[in-house]
């Protein structure tokens, strides 16, 4: 199970946070997973929640070293302004219009390519607003497509206190928004009793994290953004915590 928060520009009113709770669960073979997730999103005015369903099938190659991955979720996303929230003119028969569309229908599809040292990643998520050209959405900051490239180097000798370095490159694609290059790599020293983690964003923003993992079971992470470059002299970055345990 894992539960992640984040909090946004909090010197800001009405400041975007999210909450997610996910859990999963994987097969003996190890070819077939299930899951569940959980989330909701505001930002400003605007509320998002969704429930998805996901299945994944982990197909072995070369005997087991080396593995393809497919990953779909389905489910259902609501999106509604708060009124509470609102800052203007009430009687806007936009406000009322959002507030009356209906539930949607959406979905996520991923895959990727795996070694003990290669990762190689794509995903496509928020697959309605993909496919459903007709829908005409003004908004920024959604997702519409990820790439990730990532390289394990491992010291199994156990002479050094830093047992795994993993660069890591995404490149994301972001609705009305110029594309985002990612760069940075994670830590693992001692196993993974003490996680550590960078990232510079083509934002002009850069990601800290640091974790730890206790007895293989209770994982805790905490990460901090400084703002983009646009932002940097109005508020201060987010800062997110997530909570993984694993029951076997």
């Amino acid at each position: 199970m894992n539960g992640a928060y984040k909090a946004q520009w909090t010197a800001i009113e009405n400041a975007p946070s999210m909450q997610a709770i996910t859990a999963a669960y994987g097969s003996k073979s190890k070819k077939v997973g299930i899951g569940i997730n959980l989330f909701n999103d505001k930002a400003g005015v605007v509320q998002n929640t969704s429930v998805k369903l996901t299945y994944a099938f982990h197909l072995p190659l070369n005997e087991g070293d080396n593995f393809l991955d497919f990953g779909i979720s389905a489910g259902i996303a609501d999106e509604w302004i708060d009124f509470d929230k609102v800052r203007g003119d009430y009687s806007d028969q936009s406000l009322y219009n959002f507030n009356q569309r209906k539930m949607y229908f959406d979905g996520d599809f991923g895959v990727a390519y795996r070694t003990e040292h290669l990762t190689v990643q794509a995903s496509l998520p928020n697959l309605k607003r993909l496919l459903d050209r007709d829908l005409e959405r003004n908004l920024a900051d959604r997702s519409i497509y990820m790439a990730a490239l990532a390289y394990k180097f491992i010291n199994k000798s156990g002479l050094n206190a830093l047992h795994i370095i993993e660069p890591r490159v995404t490149y994301r694609g972001v609705e009305n928004y110029k594309d985002i290059i990612d760069a940075g790599a994670n830590l693992e020293f001692f196993g993974n009793k003490l996680l550590m983690s960078g990232m510079y964003h083509s934002t002009n923003s850069v990601t800290i994290g640091a974790g730890t993992t206790y007895k293989n079971k209770l994982t805790i992470l905490t990460q901090y953004t400084t703002n983009t470059a646009d932002l940097q002299g109005y508020s201060n970055g987010e800062f997110e915590i997530a909570l993984k345990y694993n029951f076997r």
